[in-house]
């Protein structure tokens, strides 16, 4: 098996998986390696209805059909592995995977996202995406006439608590201190 790859993409989000469409696309030999699932955060997206050209999608098709998409430009995915090593310093980039397999290319595409910050409430991973929601522009639309909550007293909770009373009837911000932090 050839291990050698134009170009390896780190992470099979939304924009790993793009990369590896553009690039699959354009003849160039393209290998995205995921820790986990395909898709990253937007699988665990119950609806999405701000992506160009389609109506609503959940995250999780949206992420197959990406997913295939790329594949049939014959990009290879590999999923579900852990990154154990990597040199990025010389001309030949090397990337181990589970302390046993190597790959190789001559470009690195680092796409490995960000996790948004929770709580830990009860019940916050049974409604996430499904009445939590961590992205007011992503989402603001699903609150339309509702009274919602945001947590938080820093710059991103308060920009969301502002971005949200375009659509919400009512929005209160819950913080553990006596004054805000933004």
């Amino acid at each position: 098996m050839d291990n050698h790859f134009d170009v390896i993409v780190i992470g099979a989000g939304a924009a790993g998986l793009t990369a590896g469409i553009y690039l699959s696309r354009a003849k160039v030999r393209t290998l995205i390696l995921n820790e986990g699932a395909v898709g990253g955060q937007m699988v665990l997206t119950h609806e999405i209805a701000n992506y160009p050209g389609v109506h609503s999608i959940s995250g999780y098709e949206l992420a197959r059909n990406m997913k295939t998409q790329a594949q049939n430009f014959g990009c290879t995915i590999k999923s579900n592995l852990r990154i154990t090593s990597f040199d990025l310093s010389g001309e030949v980039k090397k990337i181990t995977v589970n302390e046993k397999d190597t790959y190789t290319s001559h470009a690195v595409i680092i796409a490995t996202g960000g996790r948004s910050r929770t709580i830990g409430a009860v019940g916050e991973d049974t409604f996430k995406g499904k009445g939590i929601s961590y992205c007011a522009t992503c989402d603001g639309d699903f609150f339309q006439d509702k009274e919602i909550i945001v947590v938080g007293g820093g710059n991103s909770a308060l920009e969301e608590a502002v971005a949200l009373t375009k659509y919400a009837s009512k929005v209160t911000v819950v913080h553990q201190f006596d004054h805000f932090q933004a």
